[in-house]
């Protein structure tokens, strides 16, 4: 009893130290090239063949220092099943194809290497660190459901072939439960990262974590509250400045994107907004294309997944246009967890979870989006 008050006091001191946070970086870490292809580029295809694990979910993906980019994604007999395990694959920029499927991280692994016992595994997300490294953060589940969880961290020095072992951050005073991950990071001028995240434990609301490249929780900032806004999609537009969206998870019937914004380097945020696009209490995608333009990947729906589209803004995410239907089936059909990435030459890349039994990947070029634009 001792020891865990103890713990509670110690976390607690933690997350009352507030360091001034250095300046965004943006709008990426790679110095990007114009794609050379000036002819508009889209093209459709599927990571991997149905069949290898029943389920899939959650994928997302981070540009390696070799120019290709980097897959993962979690599989097994469905979500939540105790067989869950984190898959990657690559990409390769050169050829347009994806290299086999690899396992990364099972509970099991987790377990051992974290020290405690682990039952379920959930969200990846990736990231390339300013020393050429990719970490991996990732959702573990002791016991409980999703708002039980934590979230635990991997690093690999070679492009995701071997990875150092997992550790838990430590990134609530509440016995360290209840936060979880799914967007992608942002930068900070000092090289460490900024990876939203999301509570769920006490509320539903959104934080950004200031993290270094060995995941060392170094600051920790509310960007929303109550219990209705999770899954923060954070994206810089300046040195000082950002924007956030969520998914909407509240009960009110015609539910809309949540957003924010920051002006002080993310010390602080603006009061939640509803964008005039609907969510379907879904996960959404956002990355900044230059100047205030912002592309978004959502479901464009009040109550299904069933319709996936990308849309633009100009004005740094108040009003927005559909460039693009990607997906629209029937009301049965779940196109789902988007993530998007431009990658260090230039091609865009959108991945989504499609009937949580594939994960389908797009790429365009920036022709391509200036054409839709016009």
């Amino acid at each position: 009893m001792v020891s865990v008050l103890l713990a509670l006091i110690v976390s607690v001191h933690q997350f009352m130290i507030h360091p001034v946070s250095p300046a965004f970086v943006c709008p990426s870490p790679f110095e990007l090239q114009t794609h050379r292809e000036r002819r508009p580029v889209y093209v459709e295809g599927f990571i991997h063949q149905e069949g290898i694990t029943p389920s899939v979910h959650a994928s997302t993906l981070t540009s390696l220092t070799n120019g290709n980019v980097l897959a993962a994604w979690y599989g097994g007999s469905r979500e939540g099943a105790v067989d869950v395990v984190i898959y990657g694959a690559e990409y390769n920029s050169a050829g347009k194809t994806w290299g086999a499927v690899r396992k990364i991280i099972d509970p099991e692994k987790t377990g051992k290497e974290t020290g405690r016992f682990v039952q379920r595994l959930g969200n990846p997300v990736l990231c390339s660190d300013d020393q050429g490294g990719v970490g991996l953060f990732y959702v573990s589940i002791s016991a409980g459901g999703w708002s039980y969880s934590s979230i635990n961290f991997i690093r690999s020095c070679d492009g995701g072939t071997t990875w150092a072992p997992a550790r838990r951050l430590v990134t609530s005073p509440v016995l360290n439960l209840g936060t979880l991950v799914k967007s992608a990071p942002l930068r900070f001028s000092d090289g460490s990262i900024g990876l939203p995240v999301y509570a769920e434990f006490i509320g539903k609301f959104g934080e950004l974590l200031r993290v270094n490249r060995l995941g060392r929780v170094l600051d920790k900032r509310r960007i929303s509250s109550g219990k209705r806004s999770i899954q923060p999609a954070v994206v810089p537009l300046g040195k000082k400045k950002a924007v956030a969206l969520f998914r909407n998870c509240g009960e009110e019937e015609d539910r809309r994107i949540l957003r924010t914004a920051s002006y002080d380097g993310g010390e602080s945020w603006c009061a939640l907004s509803q964008l005039n696009l609907p969510s379907p209490d879904a996960a959404v995608a956002l990355l900044p294309i230059g100047g205030k333009k912002l592309l978004l990947a959502f479901n464009n729906s009040s109550r299904g997944r069933y319709n996936l589209s990308l849309a633009i803004s100009e004005d740094g995410g108040n009003q927005w246009r559909i460039i693009r239907v990607i997906e629209n089936g029937s009301e049965r059909e779940r196109f789902s967890y988007p993530f998007l990435i431009e990658a260090s030459d230039g091609l865009f890349h959108l991945t989504y979870t499609w009937n949580r039994r594939r994960i389908k990947h797009v790429y365009f070029n920036r022709a391509w989006i200036e054409e839709q634009i016009r």
